[in-house]
């Protein structure tokens, strides 16, 4: 698979989850597998992104093997505006895989309802500026 057409499936792959994303956050009813829906989802979303990231980035003959620093690296590039939000989601998805508590899950719930949902929004549409320039 050309570097190009790899970068088109895996983005492909982020637009996916992250729809499905949102169509769990858009349920009306709020219940408890609403909320483990949209942290599942967010997981997904968050992985496929940071790995675009890291695509994007070998594009330029740049190697970065965590999301932290993919997630700089797309700060730096003007494809993520806020780097402070990126830290705390980040922080969000490392703590699902060791949610215990409700508290906690509500907290990341809600976080990703007010924030995330909205940063991955904007992180699409700039990859999709820089993928339709290069095409």
């Amino acid at each position: 698979m050309a570097p190009n057409e790899e970068i088109q499936s895996l983005f492909g792959q982020f637009k996916e989850a992250h729809s499905r994303l949102k169509e769990a956050i858009n349920i009306k009813e709020e219940s408890d597998i609403k909320r483990d829906a949209v942290i599942k989802r967010f997981e997904f979303t968050y992985e496929l992104l940071w790995k675009t990231y890291k695509r994007l980035a070998r594009l330029q003959k740049l190697d970065y093997f965590n999301p932290k620093s993919c997630f700089q690296f797309a700060f730096k590039s003007g494809l993520i505006e806020d780097e402070e939000l990126f830290l705390e989601i980040i922080d969000a998805r490392n703590k699902t895989t060791h949610v215990y508590s409700e508290e906690d899950a509500k907290k990341i719930y809600n976080f990703v309802k007010e924030k995330v949902i909205n940063a991955f929004e904007l992180a699409k549409k700039k990859i999709e500026e820089l993928v339709n320039k290069s095409n």
